[in-house]
């Protein structure tokens, strides 16, 4: 007889690679997953896994058998999830990733308001700056901040995030002071998330035109959080997030360049997942939970014009929704 659940660990041992990481996959003991497998087998009369001290692999039949039972097997959990759907109660645990620069603290906030909204729903985000395949990674759904790239997946743009062009007061004394114009960034160092190669930056001004200058590079680091700290230290000028810096701004220890007559072009950000027939209702309701937040918050960011009185009123936000 046919056992979904024998057929459910094969699969994950075959995607985490060894039975200890199925098991820490599925939260059971590695040697429960062993006899599982061993079970499949005896039932079907064939091997499918040939076992090593570190990990598994597939012998001709196991590869035929998991390429035709894998697709059946998520078909049969969507059929499950979209029934438990009907019941207008989402449950399961919800997988997200998301860049380290989306892990301010008011990400966590909403994230405690999704979770008493649906208290069935266990949240699990991994934060990653390296592109994510979200299906073969097994997550639900994930930010993608600015270009998308050339995918099958669906993108929902949930916000235009303000990007700010600025400097240490004292870097910029160091410097020659403030810039006037975008070629004078020619002569200044910036601290880069792109390379060590010179960034090539857009900036636009208050007419709608736009320059472009290749700005040389001093430091080059993938970490979000490693680049504001490496600007707030005086490494170089850089392209920061409103939510990452704006405490800066605020107290003084950041300055943005050329104030509002040239801007850097705010990147969208995006919600992305898998463009499924019968999408969850876990994943429907923190798409449009997210939506409905970022809209509240910047409906009132954007009563404001300098970046100051912007991050006001965003931490005015912060504190009213965690107390």
């Amino acid at each position: 007889m046919l056992d979904l659940n024998q057929l459910s660990v094969f699969i994950r041992v075959v995607d985490e690679g060894s039975f200890t990481a199925a098991g820490h996959a599925l939260n059971i003991p590695k040697s429960r997953v062993s006899r599982t497998i061993s079970d499949l087998e005896r039932s079907l009369g064939v091997r499918l896994l040939e076992r090593s001290t570190r990990q598994v692999s597939l012998t001709q039949v196991g590869g035929e058998y998991y390429q035709s039972c894998k697709p059946l097997v998520e078909q049969i959990k969507g059929e499950h999830e979209k029934i438990a759907d009907r019941q207008g109660k989402p449950n399961g645990v919800l997988r997200i990733s998301s860049p380290k620069s989306g892990g301010s603290g008011y990400f966590g906030i909403m994230l405690a308001k999704f979770h008493e909204m649906y208290p069935d729903v266990l949240v699990e985000v991994v934060h990653t700056d390296k592109d994510v395949n979200l299906i073969e990674e097994q997550f639900d759904l994930g930010f993608h901040a600015g270009e998308l790239p050339d995918s099958s997946m669906i993108a929902r743009m949930i916000i235009e995030d303000d990007r700010v062009l600025c400097a240490t007061p004292e870097y910029l004394a160091k410097n020659g002071g403030m810039p006037e114009h975008p070629s004078d960034l020619a002569n200044l160092r910036m601290v880069s998330s792109e390379g060590i190669q010179p960034n090539s930056l857009e900036l636009i001004n208050e007419q709608g035109d736009s320059e472009k200058v290749k700005v040389p590079v001093s430091i080059a680091i993938e970490h979000t959080e490693s680049v504001v700290n490496a600007v707030l230290a005086g490494a170089g000028i850089g392209v920061l997030s409103f939510f990452d810096a704006g405490e800066a701004f605020l107290e003084g220890g950041l300055v943005p360049l050329f104030g509002e007559q040239w801007k850097v072009p705010p990147a969208p950000i995006y919600l992305m997942y898998p463009s499924r027939e019968h999408l969850p209702l876990k994943v429907r309701k923190f798409v449009d939970f997210m939506v409905d937040e970022v809209d509240e918050v910047m409906s009132a960011i954007e009563e404001h014009e300098s970046i100051e009185d912007q991050y006001k009123a965003y931490q005015s936000i912060v504190d009213q929704k965690s107390n």
